[in-house]
């Protein structure tokens, strides 16, 4: 890392870390013990001798720690309450930042509270591992669905994609009064569930999946549980909405829900149907591959076939609805049965027929020594999709100590691809047909030897099929394979996996707090791929010839067999716990080409070190050390090329290496979403010792990659993301500053090894007010920097800046404006150039009717089209997107 960088980085950080510097505040904590034991549940209050004033308030945990804070200066009161015992009273004048207090209850005092009346105004209210939010305190008056309300909060991120993130973390799932429906598929709950009948947001922290593990593996997992006013459990409610363009383009979208969440059972049901760009289902990969591969008794999480050709377009940093030309429709009914207490049934299913078409143009730049050319490229592209799926899950606990779970998924995933390309200056036609099938199951059996100990066995078996036809009428391959009467190329793909895996894990809680995990697995996985490319001499295949070039097909079958030992300890001490982990796997390897058999067995090993420092009771320190072994995967073995799109041709190492790499990170959490300000520090480095690169011949029609073994790849991030709510302006800003560095190596036929090194600086400020008036705002800054430097160094800038003005004008009448701009950088003799966006809506609502009538303006500068720019390795590009047109849409709104 060069010194411009290490300057850069270390101001970066020393910003961040004097922020948090002069925010200082008084923080009293200590432990509650009676007769030598430690005392949970006793409440602390600290008040201001002068009046008697409330500061602050909490509750001493299960090993009889607390702590409270206060930005307010002494003498103070210290109270502690607590049934059965004696009330302790302490003056005290706190002389410096952080003070410890011990205290001894004995017994004695109330016995018994006859009724206890609590009346709180604040948004939150913490538990040990629950921060409960009250939905009211966030509500501004244009939050229609959960994931609006979401964007509210601070400290919750939701990302374009409908992603939820607290801190560094993505939330598990999201539950509706403690039951779950679509674990990391949520998106599908909280896109579409009104928020009308919310009444708390719960976020559960070091949260298990498994009820028998909880309070006892170490879990660092995140989950949000939805809880409903009293009113609207036990009752069937929905909403329905319908919005529509009546003059211009005919954009619509319709949905509707009805729910029931009782305490014995919970139905939930979905419609949708849109063409005016909004995803009916985000990503159905998250419905389909659900699970967490870091939790005991878990095993085959993310085992599928690869994705060989993928159309779909990429749009870093920008709102995809606005170039997603669709017609999207979702039905999803799901429910959870609890017949008895001990069985508990949840089925979900889904059927989402999507029709998808996307525009774009792109200017390809080549520069590397004498290889100069450049690629231009009209390209429309639409694509069918009809995806079915079903999943059921059964929950049986004979008894307290066993549980016994199983659960089974089924899906047909089927796509069409129609692509019209013309490709410098060539007219040809891109197909792409695939039709594949996937079966998922898993039985879990947990049982509880004692309140510390837990054993979890799982046996799961996965058959996925994921065939594939991909064919274009245009021949740009002359200087490739050669021939003139060529008028087709066609290609057929054969993907199909099958997994079958069991483990066995055990965990211990010691009295100590000290964690044990001991699990041992195994796995058999099968994997075949067979390709060919054919050049048809006749684009019907009708009297004509079809040509199968050597190197250019594939039939390839890699089976696995793999045993694993992994154990954990966690020395748990009051401040700081320590985790050292090993995993050794031996490894059994078949590969078969045209029935040319090549074998491998070796031994993996995974050792590694992790801890937690808990530096002051707002601060904790967190690192991980790990050294990791792998053998490389199936596309990295391919023998020979395939083709993954109109020009590019790429084929694997057909080596079975093992693949070294070590790293390292250390993050800093200073406080937490319920504080004032709170932030996160992170920084990590890793080592690859061999990783996988490419060689790449290029050509102005074409482009083949053959994937090579290379050495020592480097990388670093930085990040840090600060909070500070600000009183005296009633909001809350936040700051976000990255940064990442890369040193690596490629090849290129004809110019040799080249090094190369990136860089990517990402600075970002915003502002969220919270004003108790009829306005407030949401306004940001981004700005992102990616450099690439090799024989020459490029630099690429872009920028982001969005207003968003909620106005109360009057009751039940509110309106919302937002507003964004994009800035792109500028390269290929191109200026950048500054694009404008503006939507704006205005509601009007019978709340005792509860209907709200809405009148939506899109695109409001009819933007038309956008062009951004990309970096990479070998090559520059310019690309101009289709945008929807402007259009205005009324619509209402009706819930029930």
């Amino acid at each position: 890392m060069n010194g411009n960088i290490n300057k850069r980085i270390a101001a970066l950080f020393s910003f961040c870390l004097l922020f948090m510097v002069v925010h200082g505040q008084v923080a009293i904590h200590g432990s509650v013990s009676t007769e030598g034991k430690a005392l949970g549940g006793v409440r602390i209050d600290l008040r201001r001798d002068s009046d008697n004033k409330m500061l602050a308030y909490t509750f001493s945990d299960g090993q009889g720690k607390y702590h409270v804070q206060t930005a307010q200066s002494g003498p103070f009161t210290l109270l502690f309450k607590a049934l059965s015992f004696k009330p302790v009273s302490l003056s005290i004048t706190p002389t410096q930042a952080d003070t410890l207090i011990d205290v001894q209850l004995s017994a004695g005092g109330v016995e018994q509270l006859q009724e206890v009346i609590v009346h709180s105004k604040g948004p939150y209210r913490r538990g040990r591992d629950t921060i409960e939010l009250a939905v009211k305190s966030f509500l501004q008056g244009d939050e229609r669905t959960v994931e609006d309300l979401l964007r509210k909060i601070p400290g919750i991120q939701v990302g374009t994609d409908g992603s939820i993130k607290i801190g560094n973390k993505e939330v598990e799932k999201v539950m509706v009064e403690g039951d779950d429906f679509f674990e990391k598929g949520y998106r599908l709950l909280t896109q579409s569930m009104s928020v009308r009948p919310l009444e708390k947001i719960q976020i559960l922290q070091r949260y298990s999946n498994n009820k028998q593990l909880k309070g006892i593996e170490n879990s660092d997992k995140i989950a949000l549980n939805l809880q409903l006013k009293e009113e609207s459990r036990a009752q069937w409610l929905g909403s329905v909405d319908a919005q529509v363009v009546p003059i211009g383009p005919k954009y619509y979208q319709a949905n509707a829900n009805l729910m029931n969440f009782g305490k014995k059972n919970k139905y939930y049901l979905l419609g949708a149907a849109n063409n005016n760009g909004v995803d009916a289902v985000s990503s159905i990969n998250h419905l389909i591959q659900s699970g967490s591969p870091d939790e005991p008794g878990q095993i085959g999480v993310g085992i599928t076939t690869p994705t060989l050709i993928d159309n779909t377009p990429n749009l870093p940093s920008f709102d995809y609805r606005r170039t997603n030309f669709n017609n999207d429709k979702l039905v999803s009914l799901n429910t959870i049965l609890n017949p008895t207490p001990q069985l508990k049934i949840k089925w979900l299913g889904f059927a989402n027929p999507t029709k998808k078409s996307f525009y774009r143009n792109t200017v390809q730049n080549y520069h590397l020594e004498d290889i100069q050319f450049t690629n231009t490229e009209d390209y429309q592209f639409t694509r069918n999709i009809d995806n079915y799926f079903t999943k059921l899950e059964l929950q049986l606990e004979p008894n307290k100590r066993t549980l016994l779970s199983y659960s089974g998924t089924l899906g047909s995933l089927r796509k069409n691809d129609l692509g019209a390309l013309l490709f410098n200056g060539v007219q040809s036609e891109e197909l792409t047909k695939s039709k594949g099938y996937l079966t998922n199951h898993s039985l879990s059996y947990s049982y509880k030897f004692s309140e510390r100990d837990v054993l979890v066995s799982s046996l799961r078996w996965i058959k996925q099929q994921s065939p594939l036809d991909y064919s274009i009428n245009q021949y740009y391959y002359e200087d490739l394979f050669g021939g003139k009467d060529i008028h087709a190329v066609k290609q057929h793909i054969e993907n199909n996996l099958q997994y079958l895996g069991a483990t066995t894990h055990y965990v211990s809680r010691k009295k100590n707090g000290d964690f044990f995990e001991l699990a041992f697995n195994m796995a058999y996985q099968q994997q075949q791929l067979n390709t060919e490319l054919k050049l048809l001499s006749n684009p019907d295949e009708l009297g004509g010839t079809a040509v199968s070039p050597s190197e250019f097909s594939n039939a390839m079958d890699l089976n696995v067999f793999q045993t694993n030992l992994i154990s954990k300890y966690t020395f748990k001490r009051n401040k700081w716990e320590l985790t050292p982990r090993l995993q050794a796997g031996l490894v059994q390897n078949r590969l078969t080409d045209f029935g040319k058999p090549k074998h491998k067995n070796n031994l993996l090993l995974f050792p590694g070190l992790s801890g937690k420092w808990v530096i002051h009771p707002k601060g904790r320190l967190e690192t991980d050390l790990y050294f990791q072994q792998q053998n490389t995967s199936l596309t990295e073995l391919i023998p020979h090329y395939y083709t993954t799109g109109v020009r590019n041709f790429i084929r694997g190492t057909d080596n079975l290496a093992t693949l070294s790499s070590s790293g390292g990170t250390l993050m800093y959490t200073y406080g937490s979403m319920t504080d004032r300000f709170f932030a996160n520090l992170s920084a990590g480095h890793q080592i690859l010792f061999d990783y996988v690169g490419t060689e790449s011949s290029l050509d102005p029609n074409f482009s083949l990659v053959q994937q090579v073994l290379l050495k020592n790849k480097k990388s670093s991030n930085y990040k840090a993301d600060l909070n500070y709510y600000l009183k005296v302006v009633g909001g809350n800003f936040r700051l976000d500053l990255g940064a990442n560095t890369a040193d690596y190596e490629t090849l290129v036929v004809g110019v040799g090894n080249r090094q190369i090194h990136t860089e990517t600086y990402d600075y970002g400020l915003s502002f969220r007010s919270a004003w108790k008036s009829r306005l407030n705002i949401y306004t940001g800054y981004a700005l992102q920097s990616v450099t690439y430097r090799s024989d020459s160094k490029t630099t690429l800038n872009n920028s982001r800046g969005f207003l968003n003005v909620f106005l109360n004008m009057g009751k039940n009448i509110q309106c919302n404006l937002k507003n964004e701009s994009y800035r792109f950088g500028s390269f290929l003799g191109q200026d950048s150039k500054t694009y404008y966006f503006s939507d704006f809506s205005l509601s009007y609502e019978l709340r005792q009717h509860r209907t709200r009538f809405t009148m939506t303006a899109k695109n409001i500068f009819n933007t038309r089209f956008f062009r951004n720019a990309e970096l990479t390795d070998l090559y520059n590009t310019s690309t101009e997107y289709k945008l929807l047109p402007g259009y205005i849409s009324f619509g209402v709104d009706y819930s029930f």
